[in-house]
C-alpha cells in the first residue's frame, strides 16, 4: 500500500483515517490522501513537517465568566 504525507488544513474526522487536528502531519494511504486533498481538508507535504503556528489569545475584561468588580460572582 502506497502512503502519502499530508497536512490537515483544519480539524476534521475521516471514517478510516481517524481524527486530524489542524496542521497535523500524517502518513495516510494514497487513496485517502487524494480524497482529502480534493475536498480541501489537507495538502500534500513534500518535506519535513512545518511547525504549527503559535497564537496568543487574551481574555477580554468584562466577559461573562469574569467576576464583578467587587470579587463576588453574585450579580
Amino acid at each position: 500500500m502506497k502512503m502519502k504525507k499530508i497536512r490537515a488544513l483544519r480539524q476534521f474526522s475521516h471514517y478510516h483515517a481517524g481524527n486530524f487536528d489542524q496542521f497535523e502531519v500524517r502518513n495516510v494511504p494514497d487513496e485517502y490522501a487524494k480524497a482529502l486533498i480534493g475536498m480541501e481538508l489537507a495538502e500534500a507535504v513534500a518535506g519535513p513537517p512545518i511547525p504549527e503556528p503559535t497564537t496568543t489569545t487574551s481574555k477580554k475584561p468584562g466577559s461573562k465568566n469574569d467576576r464583578n468588580r467587587h470579587g463576588s460572582d453574585i450579580d
